[in-house]
């Protein structure tokens, strides 16, 4: 099942449900300014505001639905959502299809419960790490764009460092390797700060 959501500006209306995304396209190109394009392998679907009418009743499959560009209260396009959702009234054979949000991104739900445990293994290794080097560590950023991140500072000190947010990637990375890396930028940063000071 597919939710069809206009968004507009950050602000989501959801308007109906469909069996397939072809379903709810049929339904919603009935509006004028509706636009389907492809960019590189990726499907953008919009509504342009300024050809929406006063007033329409949209017909599909004996439903009539009110439909109006008084709808909408910001200027710029109307982006076009397909949310798959799973149909828990019909039999299941086990793992429904879809994804499911983890942190600021979506992961497969055959992946979900292996993705947050290797999650919060990674973040404990790291932990342990850098407390053996004398650091506290702290997650951060928690309900941002890029999600949660790990920062770090010298127990003792005031200023934390950023170290990597928790994204996918940080997953499949090697705990050690993440922070040499971060020791030779930090290294890299003081040698330019004494440079400057020189100057």
């Amino acid at each position: 099942m597919f939710i069809l959501e206009l968004n507009q500006e950050g602000m989501g209306m959801e308007i109906a449900v469909f069996r397939t995304i072809e379903e709810g396209r049929a339904f919603i190109s009935q509006v004028d300014g509706y636009r389907c394009e492809e960019e590189e392998g990726f499907v953008y679907e919009s509504l342009d505001i300024r050809k929406l009418p006063k007033y329409l009743e949209l017909h599909y499959n004996g439903n009539i639905v009110p439909f109006s560009k008084f709808m909408f209260t910001e200027e710029g396009d109307i982006d076009i959502f397909w949310k798959e959702i799973p149909d828990l009234s019909s039999p299941g054979d086990g793992m429904v299809e879809g994804c499911t949000r983890v942190d600021a991104y979506a992961i497969p739900n055959e992946e979900v419960k292996d993705y947050i445990e290797k999650r919060e293994l990674q973040y404990k290794k790291i932990k342990g790490f850098l407390e053996e080097k004398g650091y506290e560590t702290d997650r951060a950023y928690f309900g941002s764009e890029d999600g949660e991140a790990v920062l770090y500072r010298k127990k003792g000190t005031e200023d934390w460092h950023f170290l990597t947010h928790m994204d996918p990637g940080f997953v499949e990375d090697d705990a050690e390797e993440l922070l040499k890396e971060a020791e030779l930028n930090r290294v890299k940063i003081l040698s330019v700060d004494k440079e400057i000071k020189r100057e």
